[in-house]
């Protein structure tokens, strides 16, 4: 599953107001929730926290890809947040991140949430798909990048 297909523009969130990890959690599940993606958005947090409780989603290059499955959920959802400044991700000194790829999977796709993220972690290894993820100026931008670096990989 390609994340170019997965990522509408309704759920890619350029230089949002947060300082902290939960600030971007919060920020991003009351948007999905207004869209209509989650029911509650403090359930999101709340699974989400959990997962990173068991250990920062922080992948390095200021990139993090926070994800867990969500019940209730038909599909995978994708969501794409920047921050202006780097926040503290994880409990370490380098887990800082401005880029966050959120992975929203149904209880009953294991499969394709691997997959997904896979996609994701491969994508980011390239230096110029990250560039690309700082300097978006719209949704669309973002996610037209996206779908050259995977065609390309």
């Amino acid at each position: 599953m390609k994340l170019s297909l997965l990522l509408h523009p309704e759920h890619v969130f350029l230089d949002i107001p947060a300082h902290a990890r939960e600030e971007v959690l919060v920020y991003v599940a009351q948007r999905l929730e207004q869209t209509g993606t989650v029911k509650r958005s403090q359930d999101l947090v709340d699974l989400l926290l959990d997962r990173e409780r068991l250990g920062a989603t922080v992948v390095g290059d200021e990139t993090a890809i926070p994800h867990c499955k969500l019940p209730g959920l038909k599909n995978i959802v994708a969501a794409f947040a920047r921050t202006p400044e780097s926040v503290s991700f994880g409990s370490g000194e380098g887990d800082r991140a401005r880029l966050f790829f959120f992975v929203l999977s149904p209880r009953e796709q294991p499969a394709a949430h691997l997959q997904v993220l896979a996609n994701i972690a491969r994508l980011l290894r390239n230096p110029q798909a990250r560039r690309h993820c700082l300097e978006a100026g719209t949704a669309d931008e973002l996610i037209a990048a996206l779908a050259r670096f995977e065609a390309a990989s």
